[in-house]
């Protein structure tokens, strides 16, 4: 059960910042959102299964390392053709994903600070 939760807490927190965030950058219609959470839900689990695996092999120190600057980049890239994909026109969907995903990051380290 507890390693259900390390995936979950992770989750379930980037998809309320990024479904806020977003909320707030003008993408407030049910599908959108909606995307948000699918994308979210396909791409963080997998994040946080890599990271972990990195952390366990190369230690906590060069995982979260690598995770920043390779992993995290990858999900922007892999977050990004999806809304280009499916996300209403006219959008300038790199800056979202870079911005949402800047956003949860910033979330989760201030959470994993705080706790």
């Amino acid at each position: 059960m507890t390693e259900v939760m390390y995936v979950l807490k992770p989750l379930i927190l980037t998809i309320v910042l990024e479904c806020a965030s977003a909320w707030l950058l003008g993408l407030r219609n049910r599908r959108d959102q909606f995307l948000i959470i699918l994308v979210n839900a396909l791409t963080n689990p997998l994040l946080v299964l890599f990271s972990m695996i990195l952390m366990y092999n190369i230690g906590n120190t060069y995982g979260r390392v690598l995770t920043f600057a390779v992993l995290e980049p990858v999900v922007v890239y892999a977050e990004y053709r999806l809304y280009r994909a499916y996300l209403s026109p006219g959008r300038r969907v790199f800056l979202l994903s870079l911005t949402l995903n800047l956003i949860s990051v910033l979330g989760g380290l201030l959470w994993s600070y705080l706790l």
